[in-house]
């Protein structure tokens, strides 16, 4: 599974589901926390194009947590003071790490990925409909 995407999808769209998820099956695998959610701060790197260099735009709250099962290591980052999220997030990223509970987390993404499809497209419906057309201006 791309982290990437689950990442991204769970944390904008799914944050109910993720904790459901956690909420759920915690109690089907061992784990040992090694950091609880704790809040720190990030600094965001982004590139100026014109110069082509790096620079720092600012900082941004986060919410860390890391969880362990054996050797295997499973992070939860997410954006803001969101201690559930995190420990979700952690505890699908151990999931996924482990190869365990891999169909219900697909079936969740998959419904995810249709409410962004949603989403998306309402949006662009939404910017559609603000278009100027400019071969009717010249009427």
């Amino acid at each position: 599974m791309d982290r990437k995407l689950w990442t991204r999808v769970f944390a904008k769209y799914g944050r109910q589901e993720a904790i459901d998820f956690f909420l759920k099956y915690k109690e089907e695998l061992d784990f040992d926390i090694i950091s609880g959610p704790s809040e720190g701060l990030v600094m965001v790197k982004t590139r100026e194009h014109a110069k082509n260099t790096l620079f720092y735009m600012g900082e941004v709250l986060i919410t860390e947590t890391k969880i362990r099962h054996g050797s295997v290591v499973g992070t939860g980052l997410v954006k803001g003071s969101d201690n559930e999220l995190s420990q979700a997030m952690a505890f699908i990223d151990l999931s996924i790490k482990m190869e365990q509970f891999t169909t219900e987390l697909n079936e969740i993404l998959n419904t995810l990925k249709n409410v962004e499809a949603n989403d998306i497209a309402e949006k662009t419906e939404k910017i559609l409909q603000t278009k100027v057309s400019f071969e009717m201006m010249n009427d």
